[in-house]
């Protein structure tokens, strides 16, 4: 009877996990994000109380949150307007090119998903004010963590038995030396991979550029599939101004990601927990699979607090290896 009972109440974990997936993933999001504001806040934390130092963070967040607002805004809501014309012109350019190569197929294709793409319109404005009101979530979730770490560390470390406390505590501190090290790094590589970006596509003449150098940015926190992903739009523009753009535009984004493969991950992330590419590849498929695109977001955090959780808990301890 015990033993159903504990079956049991495992479905139900689970089951309720699941429901609460979308939950969970924020939780997980505001738990980087925490990490990020670590960083600021332990330095200021020395020189004040520790609400003190959030509040100071905070009020730095908001102030460049409103200057990117009045200064950047006009800048890159322009190039964002001129991206949503010029993409298109280039699709069209790209269709008209396989057109004259007798590609029927893939211009009805493309013509099908124009269609599903205006459909999808009112939708995806919903969601952009959905992920607003999520980013404003995550973001208070965050400063409540950073704000009293131990506080929520010694509410779980309750729930544990107390001989095994001493594992909890070791794997809680390797797994969060662990992300932290990873968040730091990926922070600085995200910085030198924009910045590379938007030089080298401003020094070739791509519009847009701007723009172009903060995808880029983002892209960098999400390993291959960000990349990918990132340099899309930039061919795409590049391809509506002319061909030698396109050529252009291509030689940046392999430069800049040769720069990365060859100068930034071994002197950058040599710190940070590695983690294989083909690992990587299948954790990011599984999250994607399970969480749709916010699971490939957090797919290498995950990954990088599982890995050591399994190094620590079952290799180490378990195995003993």
């Amino acid at each position: 009877m015990r033993t159903g009972l504990k079956l049991l109440a495992a479905a139900a974990a689970l089951a309720l996990a699941w429901l609460a997936h979308g939950v969970l993933l924020l939780a997980f999001f505001a738990l980087v994000l925490a990490v990020v504001l670590s960083f600021p806040v332990r330095w200021l934390s020395r020189l004040m109380p520790r609400a003190g130092a959030v509040l100071v963070v905070l009020a730095v967040l908001v102030g460049a949150f409103a200057t990117v607002l009045v200064v950047g805004a006009p800048a890159i809501s322009d190039q964002v307007e001129d991206a949503m014309e010029t993409a298109p012109r280039a699709l069209r350019q790209a269709r008209d090119w396989l057109h004259a190569r007798g590609a029927k197929q893939v211009e009805q294709k493309a013509a099908q998903a124009a269609q599903k793409a205006s459909e999808v319109a009112v939708p995806a404005l919903i969601g952009v004010v959905s992920a607003t009101t999520e980013g404003v979530l995550v973001l208070v979730l965050a400063l409540f963590l950073v704000a009293a770490p131990d506080a929520y560390r010694n509410g779980v470390r309750r729930l544990v038995p107390r001989e095994h406390e001493p594992a909890f505590d070791e794997a809680y501190e390797r797994t969060g030396q662990s992300l932290r090290k990873w968040v730091g790094g990926i922070v600085v590589s995200m910085t030198i991979m924009g910045t590379l970006a938007a030089l080298g596509l401003w020094i070739a003449g791509i519009n847009d550029w701007l723009l172009l150098g903060l995808l880029t940015f983002a892209g960098t926190f999400v390993p291959y599939v960000g990349a990918v992903a990132s340099a899309i739009p930039g061919l795409l523009i590049a391809l509506s101004q002319s061909s030698s753009h396109f050529l252009y535009a291509l030689a940046v984004y392999l430069g800049v990601h040769v720069v990365e493969g060859y100068l930034v991950q071994p002197l950058v992330m040599k710190r940070a927990v590695e983690i294989k590419p083909a690992l990587l590849l299948l954790g990011q498929g599984l999250m994607a699979a399970i969480f749709g695109i916010a699971g490939t977001i957090v797919a290498t955090p995950a990954l990088v607090c599982a890995q050591t959780l399994v190094e620590d808990l079952w290799v180490e301890r378990k195995l003993r290896k």
